[in-house]
């Protein structure tokens, strides 16, 4: 209980330092508005149509939009950017605990940084989404129809589209949120880990670009039609709800990848030279 008692305070500690920082602020607020840059093509379109729309399906169409995803990883990587957390009371806390369990501190940032980056999204989309939406387990008409629409003539003159007919036909719009809401979530670990092991190894730009580098050949590699290659694609359900559950494949695939870049930062945080870090800070 003792160590579980000082991550949770290292943890929170993290939190208070960086809830005023702008660049957290900034990061937060920017992710909702490049969300809402969609949003707002979605609702538009459902007020031409002239139908309501489900409150779930507004988070559902966006994430699954390509450009959408690409963006949205900006305002997260502004959030953790200053991964691994490293202030002029860092030394302290290692005094008063461990490397490892400020390890595991830093990494339950990330996670709790991440639920609230996707959480906020979602809130926000539902909310708006009550203006003109209804609540239940059916599909609205209008993302019917934008699924139905093979010829993406729709897609061009709203700028949104919803080419995912497997999604619908396999699961409620409930499930299709939690599915949505869990791949997102997790990339963001993923991304955030990864990061924040560039970072314990190289100084920071090298490690965003790094992790830019990864996101953009994703976005790349998706476009180009190798989705099995892309692990930003893996991040949108559409590609992997086949209706024998492909999706947990994916959730399993993270969850891994996310163990393995955690136990990489437990053997690599007792290289770290803090010193050195708390300098250049």
């Amino acid at each position: 209980m003792g160590r579980i008692k000082q991550i949770y305070y290292m943890t929170k500690a993290t939190f208070l330092e960086e809830r005023h920082n702008k660049r957290v602020i900034m990061g937060f607020l920017l992710g909702m508005a490049l969300f809402g840059y969609w949003l707002n093509y979605f609702l538009q379109y459902a007020l031409d149509i002239g139908e309501p729309v489900n409150i779930l399906e507004a988070f559902i169409v966006v994430e699954h939009h390509h450009k959408s995803i690409l963006f949205l990883i900006v305002g997260w990587l502004l959030i953790i950017s200053d991964a691994p957390f490293i202030k002029k009371n860092t030394y302290l806390s290692l005094c008063r605990s461990s490397r490892k369990k400020w390890d595991a501190a830093m990494l339950q940032y990330i996670i709790i940084q991440a639920f609230l980056y996707v959480a906020g999204i979602a809130v926000v989309s539902v909310t708006v989404s009550f203006l003109c939406g209804f609540w239940g387990n059916i599909w609205s008409s209008p993302v019917y129809n934008l699924a139905m629409d093979t010829g993406n003539h729709l897609g061009v003159k709203y700028n949104i589209s919803f080419p995912w007919v497997n999604v619908m036909q396999t699961m409620t719009v409930p499930q299709a949120f939690m599915i949505t809401f869990i791949l997102l979530f997790l990339y963001l670990i993923l991304i955030g880990f990864l990061l924040y092991v560039c970072n314990l190894l190289l100084k920071e730009i090298y490690g965003i670009l790094i992790v830019f580098g990864i996101q953009i050949s994703g976005y790349l590699l998706q476009q180009e039609g190798f989705t099995h290659l892309s692990l930003m694609a893996k991040a949108i359900p559409g590609y992997a709800i086949d209706g024998n559950g492909g999706q947990w494949k994916v959730v399993v695939l993270f969850c891994a990848i996310i163990l393995i870049l955690a136990l990489i930062s437990l053997w690599l945080i007792g290289w770290v030279d803090f010193k050195d870090e708390v300098e250049e800070e």
